[in-house]
């Protein structure tokens, strides 16, 4: 059998090269059909990292809540402790300043920046891409000035960040430790991240506030997770509202925030209407490789026939009809997958010079393109020679040398 096998290949590699004209012209069809795969197959992976990315940069990760208290908490601290109580793995207060303080740097005053205060857990529920310097961390907390993480927007228009300045009614010196990638969805063009910590807690906090808000990361396995509403996680901390001084659990308002799972199903559902149509197309270069198969086998009658009677076995010819076919199909799909690799590679260039992606996305072409790629058309190609192959075997060997 391991002889009727290496014969039979190496009589369809002998057949390919008897007509490249036909070879040419069975590649077309499939060419197409397996580059449009392979450009769905990259395009839906560069989307589903993309999704991830942009959803943990921009708005957290998978399972993030955001929990309002629309009354005066009158015991932070038993609060926090009952958000952890309730299934919080981080949290993070995410509080406007009731009155925002102006920001400048030397001469350079910025009345316009949006200020949100959090605490060094934010950088745990976002993926917080740093540009330059660093994220807040437990030692900041402890300092006598107020510490800031600018965004590039903020940064550039302060200059120095050295000398940077903020205040209501007097100025107080800040320490800017880090700036932060621009997101899509920042809280304004120019915003700045302030510790909550002793030298900010009068900032952020009044006795006036009638709303306080923080950012939970949960378990993603956890019920409440699967709740966007966020009732479940609700009733957890209502049950213990009194511990920090709120009485109508009415006031506690709780939703799921992350998009990453709705961007990626999105995606998703996508690419497999993408995928459907490259199917549609592939199918179509399938019948043309049939279809030149048929004619290949009718006009090579005698040339088969001269092999029968020379001693070669019915699954020597089996074999050589359908790994014509194969080779031609994979001849096509490695063409398909180089174009589509240079395809890609331009692309890639373009939106890099465009548009700024998120750390460690980029466009390029996943091995699984190109498996699947070249495994579709080598399944396409033995499908289409499959037919041929069994009109080859049924053919009279008399009328076949008679030709």
């Amino acid at each position: 059998m391991l002889r009727s096998l290496t014969a039979g290949i190496v009589l369809a590699f002998a057949g390919t090269r008897a007509n490249v004209a036909r070879t040419i012209l069975s590649c077309a069809g499939i060419v197409v059909g397996v580059g449009a795969l392979v450009l769905v197959v990259t395009a839906g992976d560069f989307g589903q990292r993309f999704a991830v990315a942009y959803g943990e940069a921009n708005v957290g990760l998978p399972a993030t809540l955001q929990v309002s208290v629309w009354s005066q908490i009158s015991d932070r601290d038993a609060f926090e402790e009952d958000l952890r109580r309730a299934g919080g793995q981080d949290v993070s207060v995410y509080q406007r300043p009731s009155q925002p303080p102006v920001i400048r740097s030397g001469d350079t005053v910025l009345p316009d920046v949006e200020f949100v205060g959090v605490d060094v857990a934010m950088g745990d529920i976002r993926r917080m891409t740093m540009a330059e310097g660093r994220w807040f961390t437990d030692a900041d907390t402890e300092s006598l000035a107020p510490v800031l993480v600018v965004n590039e927007e903020l940064a550039d228009a302060l200059g120095d960040v050295t000398r940077v300045q903020i205040g209501t009614g007097q100025w107080l010196d800040a320490r800017v430790v880090g700036v932060v990638e621009s997101t899509a969805l920042d809280f304004s063009w120019q915003s700045a991240y302030l510790l909550r910590s002793p030298a900010t807690e009068e900032l952020l906090f009044s006795e006036s506030d009638t709303e306080t808000m923080y950012q939970v990361r949960i378990d993603p396995e956890d019920p409440a997770a699967q709740d966007p509403m966020g009732t479940e996680f609700t009733e957890r901390l209502a049950s213990a509202s009194w511990r920090w001084g709120v009485e109508d659990a009415g006031s506690l308002d709780t939703w799921r925030m992350d998009e990453t799972e709705m961007l990626q199903s999105a995606v998703r559902y996508l690419s497999w209407g993408l995928a459907g149509i490259a199917v549609i197309t592939l199918t179509t270069g399938l019948l043309g490789v049939l279809n030149v198969g048929l004619v290949t086998v009718r006009e090579r009658r005698r040339e088969l026939a001269t092999y029968r009677a020379l001693g070669a076995s019915r699954l020597t010819l089996f074999v050589a009809v359908v790994m014509e076919s194969v080779v031609v199909s994979l001849v096509a799909g490695v063409i398909a997958v180089l174009g589509c690799w240079a395809v890609v590679l331009l692309a890639g260039r373009i939106i890099d010079g465009l548009v700024t992606l998120p750390a460690g996305v980029t466009l390029g072409m996943p091995a699984s393109a190109v498996l699947v790629g070249l495994g579709s058309a080598a399944f396409v190609g033995m499908l289409a020679g499959i037919i041929p192959a069994m009109r080859a075997l049924r053919a009279s060997v008399v009328a076949g040398l008679r030709e």
